[in-house]
């Protein structure tokens, strides 16, 4: 009687434990989405799409379907738990590539999810998007200056991201 019930207890517990880890898994990639997007259907993961038009390139975290619009999800670890003005600009730009070459309506509401670098909470910021008018001028203004013919570009507003940052030297090394 005794084994019987020890086996009746490892199945139980064996039954419990894949219960528990299937719950885990199906939750870890929504873990930190708002609530609006919690159930949502995953349409695009970790994919390039491309812009012929408005000739741009952009590489995306995630888009959910809702409500017969895709709506973009950017997933970032840092130590401040913030949506930066970058942040926005990444993920219009994706909404234009996507957006041309998909021929799918995408929302100008965005979600920055940041992850703590430290203890791993996420938290979602809700952010709105910059309209294909204002994406075509940021990169009319960034080959402008790439090419030199900005005559006084503005250098970012923090100095880590100059210190980072491929065009350092045009804005006059600094």
């Amino acid at each position: 009687m005794t084994g019987i019930l020890i086996v009746v207890l490892i199945v139980v517990a064996a039954v419990l434990y894949a219960q528990s880890r299937r719950s885990i898994e199906s939750t870890g990639d929504e873990r930190g989405l708002p609530a609006e997007l919690r159930g949502a259907r995953l349409a695009h993961a970790e994919e390039t799409f491309r812009s012929e038009a408005q000739r741009v390139v952009a590489r995306l975290d995630r888009a959910y379907e809702l409500a017969g619009e895709l709506v973009l999800v950017e997933f970032k670890t840092r130590s401040a738990s913030v949506a930066y003005r970058d942040d926005i600009i990444e993920l219009s730009v994706q909404r234009v590539a996507l957006q041309d070459e998909r021929k799918v309506p995408v929302s100008r509401v965005a979600w920055v999810i940041t992850q703590d670098s430290a203890t791993g909470r996420r938290t979602p910021h809700r952010v709105t998007l910059l309209d294909t008018a204002e994406v075509q001028a940021l990169r009319t203004r960034y080959l402008a200056i790439e090419a030199g013919i900005e005559p006084d570009p503005r250098p970012a507003r923090s100095m880590n991201q100059c210190l980072h940052c491929g065009h350092r030297a045009v804005c006059h090394g600094r």
